[in-house]
């Protein structure tokens, strides 16, 4: 009986050590994992200060002349769905580097009416409960392209599925 228990025993001290090592393994993982995302955050800050603006704010109102067409909405209307080619331009870690036009407003060579439906959209989906199932913005027929190609350019084009 004494031997049995010994073997218990060993058996769940080499667990132990088998999980410890394990454990010491997640940990060092973490860490690293840390230490590359603080590193991912400083050259954001880095990046946002040598050719941005580091003092932002959700509630900044940016215009922009979008084709010809001025849209103004807040930052964080335009920066909400995160990853996107269309938060890092309005994020403002470029906001030195965007064009501007002679009133001093963001210029985007883009379809007006096309930036407009996805601006509504994003305020649309500011305001939305998250279980409410939104609608993708819609143009008139002869912009759907264009719309289509405005939200793969501004990588937005994974959030819903336009109608073909």
């Amino acid at each position: 009986m004494e031997d049995k228990l010994e073997r218990v025993n060993k058996r769940l001290k080499d667990a132990r050590d088998d999980l410890d090592k394990h454990l010491e393994k997640a940990q060092t993982e973490e860490k690293r994992l840390q230490d590359k995302l603080h590193d991912i955050d400083e050259r954001k800050r880095q990046c946002a200060a040598a050719n941005g603006d580091v003092n932002v704010s959700d509630d900044d109102v940016i215009e922009i002349n979008a084709g010809g067409k001025i849209i103004a909405a807040k930052r964080g209307v335009l920066c909400q769905l995160k990853g996107t080619r269309f938060e890092a331009l309005f994020s403002g870690r470029w906001e030195q580097k965007l064009q501007r036009d002679n009133s001093g407003r963001i210029f985007l060579d883009v379809n007006g009416d096309c930036f407009q439906a996805i601006v509504d959209w994003l305020n649309v989906r500011a305001i939305s409960s998250n279980d409410e199932s939104l609608q993708p913005p819609t143009v008139d027929k002869e912009n759907e392209d264009i719309l289509r190609h405005q939200m793969e350019l501004f990588e937005m084009n994974g959030q819903f599925q336009l109608p073909e």
